[in-house]
């Protein structure tokens, strides 16, 4: 069971790319989505829609955004917990990672994480090269909200003078740090569809020659720890051909294991197109939300009065083989 895809779908919105940001911010939640009201059936309206409910001071969900974490934890988090989320909300941390972001000694840290984790503010990720070092994730979805959009402004959130413009401002993180990772976990979870694959995972990859890491978003490994496939995404954005060859050189630090190679997005290149290679696949995100044969619809999936069931508008979406 994809559970992810099927949460996603039980929101009820047709185009997959909008109900992938609906979802980044509501979840499922019955209760949420209740007081959300009619919710955006396309990416223009739910840009206007997330401004207006979780921006501005008279919208349902910006003051049950700004005190998320401090109902989660039963009280207002202190300095070293604001730290920690803040670092993990713009992108998943080892605890190195987290140790160099924050200050925070690892002592400190083993007793916070594991806490936090308890809460269901962050989970730990594996970490296939290193597994004692997993990549702690931000798991709470309006949490991830509030320290990505409302925390910097929030004084400014709340007059609501400036609304509009702080909207322009900041809409970027928007994207980056409360949609994309929706999409990069729904992107993993599609590649474990593949019955060779038992573990699928973001991926840091050291490289020796300009001492730094490598990361790609998706990885997928077998029973034996090999990798099979491995991906990049691109959200909202065209994936350009820098990206497939980065790709392919993650590959190489890897030891050029034969792996298939996604590239994950709505729109690609043309020279990714054309690209001979027989192990590579393009998927939009429309085959991400599409069941497979034999699959049937949780029978609790809704759609908004009068529309169209959500996979009625996903027909045609495939997965296109290039070469």
């Amino acid at each position: 069971m994809n559970e992810l895809r099927e949460s996603i779908l039980s929101v009820g919105v047709a185009d997959p790319e909008t109900a992938v940001s609906v979802h980044a911010l509501l979840g499922s939640d019955p209760a949420l989505l209740a007081r959300a009201g009619d919710l955006p059936q396309n990416r223009q309206e739910a840009d206007t829609w997330v401004k207006n409910a979780f921006l501005r001071p008279d919208g349902p969900f910006l003051e049950t955004a700004a005190s998320a974490v401090a109902d989660v934890l039963g009280e207002a988090p202190d300095k070293a917990q604001n730290d920690v989320l803040e670092a993990i909300t713009t992108r998943p941390r080892t605890p190195y990672d987290l140790r160099a972001a924050t200050g925070l000694s690892e002592a400190d840290l083993d007793v916070l994480l594991p806490r936090l984790e308890a809460a269901g503010l962050v989970r730990a990720d594996a970490n296939p090269l290193e597994p004692d070092a997993p990549f702690w994730t931000m798991e709470h979805r309006l949490a991830r909200f509030h320290y990505a959009m409302l925390a910097a402004h929030l004084p400014r959130w709340r007059r609501g003078y400036i609304t509009d413009r702080l909207w322009r401002m900041t809409h970027a993180r928007y994207d980056r740090y409360v949609c994309r990772p929706e999409f990069h976990r729904l992107a993993r979870e599609w590649a474990l569809n593949d019955p060779a694959a038992v573990q699928t995972t973001r991926l840091s990859v050291p490289d020796p020659r300009f001492r730094q890491l490598r990361t790609i978003e998706l990885a997928a490994w077998n029973e034996a720890g090999e990798p099979i496939a491995l991906g990049t995404t691109r959200w909202k954005f065209q994936m350009v051909e820098r990206q497939l060859k980065r790709l392919r050189y993650v590959r190489r630090l890897l030891g050029d294991p034969r792996t298939r190679l996604y590239c994950v997005a709505s729109r690609v290149e043309a020279a990714i197109s054309a690209d001979p290679d027989p192990d590579l696949f393009v998927i939009g995100p429309a085959q991400l939300l599409r069941r497979g044969a034999g699959e049937t619809a949780n029978p609790q999936e809704t759609a908004p009065k009068g529309d169209l069931h959500p996979v009625s508008r996903l027909v045609g979406a495939r997965t296109r083989r290039v070469g």
